[in-house]
């Protein structure tokens, strides 16, 4: 059996504390093998003496069958998480903090925020907005081997953990990347949050992660908005900021339509682009996509008025000469002012 490698999120060195909620919800479901290992681990987290499976089985005569189970019991109950090696082997085991968090279901269901007043359009039932997590295989590491920034992102972990990472530890980054897709310089960002308020722990560290998941306000809304602007996943900080901007100011209809008119305008920067739409259109008073449509048509007649005007700018003066009717040259002729009645006389006379 190897050594196992012992940590917890907090430890008293000198003292073994045993935590009332563990007492109060725990302690009446569990066994005597169970109780035994669970306290033989809070004794050992702070002497730092090596140990192994085959050690805790001695020390209660109990068989290592009984301490696996204890074990995997305890990491159902959330109070431990285990780690593997390849064969199976159990090499490390972190305690968790027991608390109020455990035993209150409520604390525990992850949902998405949805912003306020477009509840017609954010409604969502419990089970399509439950955090997604993917328990994923050795062919699915191996097939991420293949990808860079999942390197990238193996190096950041390791880096800041200053150790090599565990199975588990792969499991939740993994999570972090495929499942919250975040990017490297997010998951950056929260591994060094996380060092820097001295949690060193990976679920401390997965914790952080999908609170900063759900500060995203990712409602059906947000995900509407992305499809409409062509894009996929789970928005950064600035394009979120942009786009609760947007959702406090505007209906969503109207936001669609906007982020559909950016997305076959440019393949660059869509989201500061329908934000220049939106600018005009709150300029102009346009709040529905109603009043959207008549002021694109008064655009589009003041455009064939404008080019009409222009074709007829253009257009070369006609000469009065070549294009007079034979009327009009009569009518231009200078005619003579005669007295028809004397000119008759005049002729009887002779």
């Amino acid at each position: 059996m190897s050594i196992i490698k012992l940590y917890a999120e907090e430890c008293d060195p000198g003292v073994t504390l045993i935590s009332n909620v563990f007492i109060d919800y725990m302690l009446k479901d569990a066994n005597d093998a169970q109780l035994k290992v669970y306290l033989y681990l809070i004794r050992h987290i702070t002497n730092h003496k090596p140990f192994d499976i085959s050690n805790i089985a001695d020390e209660f005569n109990h068989t290592e069958k009984d301490v696996i189970r204890s074990l995997k019991y305890w990491e159902q109950k959330q109070v431990l998480s285990l780690e593997f090696d390849a064969a199976g082997t159990v090499t490390g085991i972190e305690l968790h903090k027991v608390d109020e968090d455990l035993v209150n279901p409520r604390n525990n269901v992850h949902m998405f925020s949805v912003l306020p007043g477009n509840d017609a359009n954010n409604a969502a039932s419990s089970s399509e907005n439950e955090l997604p997590e993917t328990k994923f295989t050795a062919s699915d590491f191996v097939e991420m081997s293949k990808d860079s920034t999942w390197a990238s992102i193996k190096n950041i972990a390791e880096t800041y953990l200053e150790r090599t990472l565990s199975a588990t530890d792969l499991q939740t980054l993994a999570h972090l990347y495929k499942d919250l897709a975040f990017s490297t310089s997010d998951i950056d960002k929260i591994f060094d949050e996380c060092l820097t308020e001295g949690k060193k722990s990976m679920r401390s560290i997965k914790k952080a992660a999908e609170a900063k998941y759900f500060e995203r306000n990712i409602s059906p809304s947000v995900t509407a908005i992305m499809n409409a602007l062509g894009k996929k996943g789970v928005p950064t900080s600035d394009e979120l900021s942009f786009i609760n901007t947007w959702l406090s100011d505007m209906n969503l209809e109207l936001i669609l339509e906007g982020c559909k008119k950016a997305s076959m305008a440019t393949t660059g920067n869509r989201i500061k682009y329908a934000s220049g739409i939106f600018s005009n259109w709150k300029s102009k008073g346009i709040t529905t996509v109603e009043e959207m449509a008549r002021e694109e048509e008064k655009f589009r007649q003041s455009k064939e008025v404008a080019k009409k005007q222009a074709i007829a700018c253009k257009a070369p003066a006609r000469s009065v000469s070549s294009t007079a009717t034979a009327t009009d040259m009569y009518r231009q002729y200078k005619h003579g002012n005669y007295d028809f009645d004397a000119l008759e006389r005049e002729l009887k006379t002779k």
